[in-house]
Parts: structure tokens; C-alpha cells; sequence
């Protein structure tokens, strides 16, 4: 009698478990038919029973349906697209746990790891076009850890794009550099991620400048240059570090390769719409070039670059706000020079003479910058209004220093309208 009783012990046990391992394959049978709903019930209740919520099948299966109901979401017409809400959220657990219990690496679950990471990534873009920079930051960090469990670090390029972005505008640089600093120590970048790593060594670079770090802002432009070598933007930035490191010489010596490089691309034999691209790109190039030639103090090569870009484009705020703007720094020196000698008590004939001749030179660059800073505000003023927004920052700062030239010159009836537009742009006008 106790034998049987045993034996009726026994096999109610083994039916248990059979019953939970059924949950299993009927989940996997119903999903390979499309039922999901079915599939869904079934491995739920194999993920929470004792008997078979250790087993790494059972959460591979899991992550398998869960991740089919997130495509079923976004298929308006499919019967399944409000399933589950939170199907991401838990594919990404079953994924997890299987990894954890899969000791001998049966299960591959890159594809999973991706197609989850991703969604969180796709999530974080609309906050952070919303404005919402802690809840983008959240999902876009979510995803870079999903991603990299997918195997190719390559793989949460975006999300720490993103995540960088999002560090930055909540003032956050601890969390910018964690996000781009390892970005930018790799020595290759994906052809699909080459647009937005200039903005993430600009990022960095602008970061150590700030701190007053010149050996890793070196080590960071130098650095563009090796990975992005025919981005002639890489060149610029290791020119500012030379010029920063009072190596002016070599900085000139950067920035000429870099206006070299633009304008070889000038030369490649390709469809007339990149060409067109490329013509536009040294053009707008030859601006940013003269702005580093300016620090350096080469005013000729960088007024030459100024003039070619205009001629190339005689219609743009670029070369001409760049141009007003080098003979209105030109004419501070000046200005600077005769403090320096009024602070230190230079008042003889000789040195008033001096003073004299620097204050004629000083206003002979200001009415030259005058015309170029007109014609940048002209140019703006006639672009179509929705394009004129993204002028807005360097058209406030065109019209103060055009308003300084008239002051200085004692130009006040010509100021009284300049002073007025600036209110305009101030009060958001």
C-alpha cells in the first residue's frame, strides 16, 4: 500500500512538471502558428511556476513572443498591436535572465538584444525633441546597455549620441563625457555614424578648453584628425589647439591643410548634385578657415579667404558678419594699444602722435567693417521669415558690434536704428 501511495506521489509530481513544461512548448507551438495571445498566457504562467522559471528556454521563448507582440505594436491593422504595452520592458527581462541561466551559451540573443535596444533608443527621440531631457536620457541610457549586450559596441553609437546630447543640455558634463569620451578614443567609426562625430570631438574638445585642459584638447583634436582624416573641420580644431599652445606657426600650417583638403574634393569627378555639395562645403569652409587664420594673426590669408568665399557665393551672412567682424577685432587691438599707454602715463608729444595715428587707424578698420556687417544683416533680412530663426544668435551679435563701430565713431543718428533691431531680437521679435 505504501508503495502505491508512493507511486501515485511520484507521478502527480512528474505531471506537474509536465504540465508547466507543456506551458512551454504550447507557447512556442501557438507563437509558430501566430497566435499570440495563446503564446503569450502560456509562457507567462512557465516564467512564474517554480519548475520551470530557471530555465533558460523558458526565457528565451519569453523574449522570443514578447519581441513578435512589439512587432504586432506597430502594425496598425494586426489584431495583437495593443497586446501589451510594456512588451518591450519585459522582452528585454526575458532576454536578461535567459543570459543569466544559459551557463553553456545555447541561446543567441544578439538579434533580440538589438531589435529591444533599438526600440528603447526610437523612444528617446521624441522626448529629447520635446524638450524632455532627464525621460530621453533614461531610455537613451536603457538602450545603450541593451545594445551592448547585443555584442558590437558599435551598435549604441546613436543612443550615446543621444544620451551626450541630452547630458548637455541639462549642464550635466560629467555625463557628457561619460557618454562621448569613449566615443572618441576609438580608432575607426562606422560610415553610417562619420555625420555626428565632428559635434561629438567638438563637444569634448570645447569641454577640455573650458577646464583648461590643453593636453587632452590636443590629444582630442589630434585625434579627429587620425580617425576623420578627410574631414577638414578635424584639421581646424587641431589649428585652435596649436594657436591655444601659442604654436601659431604650426596652426597655420593646420588650417592650410585643412583648406586643402576642402578643396581637393573640389576636383572629384562625381554626379553635378555632389559636386554642388562640395562646392557649398568649401565655400562655407573658407569662412571658418579665415576665423582660425584671424586667431593666429594672419589678417592677409584670412581676409583672401574671406573675399574667395564671397566670390563663390557673393549672397551670405558668412563671409561678410566673418570679414566686419576681423577689421572690428583689428581695430580693438588698436583701441587696446592707446589704453595701454594712457594707463601708463604716456603723454608726451611723441607718444600723443602715436596714440593719434593708432585712433585714425582704429576708425579707418571700423568704417571698413561697417559695410560687411550691413550686408549680413541685409542678407538675413531678406530670407523668407521661417529661415531667418536660425540666424537669430549671430544677427544679435552682427548688429551690437555694427552698433559699437557707429558708437565709437561717434555715428549716433546712424546707431538709433541698429539699437532698435536689437531690442527687436532681444524681446523675441
Amino acid at each position: 500500500m505504501k508503495k502505491i501511495a508512493l507511486f501515485s506521489a511520484l507521478l502527480l509530481s512528474y505531471l506537474a512538471v509536465s504540465a508547466q513544461s507543456l506551458n512551454v512548448q504550447s507557447a512556442i507551438t501557438d507563437r509558430n502558428r501566430g497566435y499570440l495571445n495563446k503564446a503569450k498566457a502560456s509562457i507567462d504562467k512557465a516564467c512564474l511556476h517554480e519548475d520551470t522559471k530557471n530555465d533558460a528556454k523558458t526565457w528565451y521563448w519569453a523574449s522570443l513572443i514578447y519581441t513578435q507582440i512589439g512587432g504586432a505594436s506597430k502594425d496598425p491593422k494586426s489584431k495583437y498591436k495593443d497586446l501589451d504595452p510594456e512588451w518591450c520592458e519585459k522582452a528585454y527581462e526575458a532576454a536578461r535572465r535567459c543570459s543569466e541561466l544559459d551557463k553553456d551559451g545555447d541561446y543567441k540573443l544578439g538579434d533580440i538584444f538589438r531589435y529591444v535596444g533599438s526600440e528603447f533608443y526610437n523612444r528617446s527621440i521624441p522626448l529629447f525633441n520635446e524638450h524632455k531631457y532627464a525621460e530621453a536620457l533614461a531610455l537613451s541610457d536603457k538602450a545603450i546597455n541593451v545594445l551592448t549586450k547585443a555584442g558590437d559596441p558599435d551598435f549604441a553609437n546613436d543612443a550615446s549620441y543621444i544620451a551626450g546630447l541630452c547630458c548637455k543640455q541639462l549642464k550635466d558634463t560629467e555625463g557628457v563625457k561619460k557618454y562621448y569620451l569613449p566615443l572618441t578614443r576609438r580608432n575607426r567609426v562606422k560610415a553610417d555614424f562619420r555625420s555626428k562625430m565632428p559635434q561629438v570631438y567638438e563637444t569634448v574638445y570645447n569641454i577640455y578648453k573650458e577646464a583648461g585642459d590643453t593636453v587632452n584638447a590636443f590629444k582630442t583634436a589630434e585625434r579627429y584628425t587620425k580617425v576623420l582624416p578627410d574631414d577638414p573641420n578635424s584639421y581646424l580644431m587641431l589649428a585652435q589647439a596649436y594657436i591655444w599652445a601659442n604654436n601659431k606657426d604650426k596652426g597655420i600650417e593646420m588650417v592650410t591643410k585643412g583648406v586643402n583638403e576642402s578643396k581637393a574634393k573640389l576636383a572629384i569627378d562625381t554626379v553635378p548634385k555632389v559636386k554642388a555639395a562640395f562646392e557649398t562645403a568649401y565655400t562655407k569652409f573658407l569662412c571658418s578657415a579665415a576665423a582660425v587664420y584671424v586667431m593666429a594673426g594672419d589678417y592677409t590669408t584670412a581676409e583672401n579667404n574671406f573675399k574667395e568665399s564671397s566670390e563663390r557665393q557673393p549672397q551670405q551672412f558668412e563671409a561678410n558678419y566673418g570679414m566686419g567682424s576681423m577689421m572690428y577685432d583689428r581695430a580693438y587691438r588698436k583701441d587696446q594699444q592707446v589704453n595701454t599707454m594712457v594707463n601708463e602715463g604716456k603723454f608726451s608729444d611723441e607718444d600723443i602722435a602715436v596714440m593719434d595715428k593708432l585712433k585714425e587707424e582704429r576708425d579707418a578698420m571700423l568704417k571698413q567693417a561697417i559695410p560687411y556687417f550691413k550686408a549680413a544683416d541685409d542678407y538675413v533680412k531678406n530670407l523668407p521669415a521661417e529661415e531667418q530663426g536660425a540666424y537669430r544668435g549671430r544677427l544679435h551679435d552682427c548688429l551690437r558690434t555694427l552698433n559699437a563701430c557707429y558708437v565709437t565713431l561717434d555715428m549716433l543718428e546712424e546707431s538709433k536704428p541698429v539699437q532698435q533691431k536689437i531690442k527687436e531680437l532681444e524681446a523675441g521679435n
